[in-house]
């Protein structure tokens, strides 16, 4: 089963990806194949959770193990968690700058006997120099230091 997916990195301009995977592939292999699309290294910790259509976090699905008490599910396949029009996850690589993503499946397809998977049908944009960890902290609106006094 070849899923067609829909990734969106949650920036102000657009920047998607739509992309073919296996539902074969494994977490750990979707991993860098999205951080690939986006020109990251997939070298970076990184995670998975299953969302509703609101886009509000659930389950945690773990592929790097950060505590020995972690349940972690590399290798486990995408079709698993997602595998159906409308199943929906967020990806959150790198946790020091947080680039988060929205995962939707926009439809199943057979596979292409010409095509390696995964596969980018269309790109979108261009990922932003800066993180929106980075953005964030440089907004002028926001006054860190208006409790500076709690320490």
């Amino acid at each position: 089963m070849i899923l067609r997916i829909r990734v969106i990195l949650n920036v102000e301009e657009d920047v998607l990806r739509d992309i073919e995977v296996d539902g074969s592939l494994t977490m750990m292999e979707f991993h860098k194949a999205i951080s690939s699309f986006f020109g990251f290294d997939s070298s970076e910790p990184s995670t998975f959770f299953k969302s509703n259509n609101k886009w509000e976090r659930e389950d945690e699905i773990k592929i790097f193990k950060l505590d020995e008490n972690d349940q972690v599910y590399p290798d486990s396949t995408v079709s698993e968690f997602i595998k159906l029009k409308g199943d929906k996850l967020i990806y959150v690589y790198d946790f020091l700058n947080y680039w988060t993503f929205f995962i939707d499946v926009n439809e199943t397809v057979e596979k292409a006997k010409d095509r390696e998977y995964p596969f980018c049908l269309l790109s979108v944009g261009k990922v932003p120099e800066e993180s929106p960890t980075n953005i964030f902290l440089d907004n002028p609106d926001i006054d860190l230091d208006s409790n500076s006094d709690l320490s």
